[in-house]
């Protein structure tokens, strides 16, 4: 088979009925694990500003709690010699500003002072988390990863309730696999599934409609104004 033909469907797994109201006033705020997230709401045409979650890579749930828990310290490393690189948290800063380092340490800074002013904002907010590299690992197919990585976004989720007691939230929470959801948790689990597995990630075409596709499903769900 010709794997740039590679088919993608989706459902959505919402036993809360949390609902969706596109008439408010929100924000959606990537939460990773790379910028997959950040692409998708670009797609979607809802993309406001750059936040310090956008352009990373590895930011698993767990990982972005530890950054919250430290208001974001040292998020932005003192020295680094490549566009590439990881912070104190794991977490690589990818796509920085390879021309003037000095210039892309401001971006960071301005990213987290609007992340921290959005997310105490009297507005509703919307976290996506994409694990888009199911498609092409294996390791992120694994049963006992997939749970690992869920388990976080529910202790990543108390947390924001605890340190945000104000806080209006949803998480679209993008996998490959459907997961009980909790039922005092503010979390849609859109399941995915795709006609195509790879061993390493494909060529720019299959990868530009795959992110598309994530992007086709966040508009559907600001569209549609009901419960899914």
């Amino acid at each position: 088979m010709n794997k740039n033909n590679v088919i993608l469907n989706y459902h959505i797994y919402n036993p809360n009925s949390i609902y969706i109201n596109n008439k408010e006033n929100y924000y959606l705020i990537p939460f990773g694990h790379r910028c997959t997230s950040a692409l998708a709401i670009k797609y979607a045409s809802l993309r406001k500003f750059s936040l310090p979650f956008d352009w990373t890579q590895y930011n698993y749930p767990e990982k972005i709690k530890n950054v919250l828990e430290n208001d974001f310290k040292d998020f932005i490393p003192d020295n680094f010699d490549s566009i590439f690189f990881y912070n104190k948290y794991d977490i690589k800063l990818a796509h920085f500003n390879k021309n003037n380092s000095e210039e892309g340490i401001e971006e960071y800074k301005r990213r987290i002072v609007r992340f921290n002013k959005i997310i105490r904002e009297n507005k509703k907010l919307y976290f996506v988390f994409i694990n888009e590299d199911y498609i092409y690992y294996e390791k992120y197919r694994d049963k006992k990863f997939n749970d690992i990585l869920f388990s976080q976004m529910l202790d990543l989720e108390v947390f924001l309730k605890t340190k945000y007691p104000k806080i209006n939230y949803t998480i679209l929470y993008f996998n490959f696999t459907q997961h009980e959801i909790p039922k005092n948790s503010n979390i849609i689990n859109i399941v995915c599934n795709c006609s195509e597995i790879f061993n390493k990630p494909p060529n720019d075409v299959i990868l530009t409609k795959i992110r598309m596709f994530f992007g086709s499903i966040i508009s559907n769900i600001f569209k549609l104004n009901k419960h899914h």
